[in-house]
């Protein structure tokens, strides 16, 4: 039997670092608005970590343009942030972000979000650690999770 004292967010970093597929990637979105400011973060979110590149939603064309300037600025900020320096390159995309502030200063409408591949749910390993509870709890959502990986 496992420690039951292991904190869940230690538990729920795991999880997110099994998706991002990468160990520690789950803190990149917790540092990414105090290594970048409120006021790219109004205008710029990270979408994926694949490899050593950040892929990073940006509001508009001028913001973009700003972001590919602050590129090394950003990348040294964000790597002091996390446990190892896991970020090699930002990509950045051009997308409407739900909330965002665009180019012209208004806040840009919600869209809906197409849908993409599901990453692959928790194993069994990864959620042993976690209360019976809370557990048994977070069981329909896993098997639906898994169920919607398969398809």
């Amino acid at each position: 039997m496992r420690d039951a004292s292991t904190p869940l967010s230690s538990t729920l970093a795991r999880c997110l670092d099994r998706v991002a597929g990468t160990p520690g990637a789950a803190a990149i979105w917790r540092a990414w608005d105090d290594a970048v400011g409120m006021q790219i973060a109004r205008r710029a979110q990270p979408v994926r970590l694949r490899g050593r590149t950040l892929v990073v939603a940006v509001s508009s064309a001028p913001w973009m343009q700003e972001l590919q300037l602050l590129k090394r600025t950003i990348l040294a900020e964000l790597n002091a942030r996390l446990a190892a320096p896991i970020i090699g390159d930002l990509h950045l995309v051009l997308t409407s972000l739900p909330g965002a502030i665009d180019g012209a200063g208004d806040v840009a409408p919600a869209t809906t979000r197409s849908a993409r591949a599901c990453p692959p749910p928790p194993t069994d390993d990864d959620l042993a650690s976690l209360p019976e509870p809370l557990r048994a709890s977070l069981d329909g959502i896993t098997r639906a999770w898994r169920r919607r990986a398969r398809s």
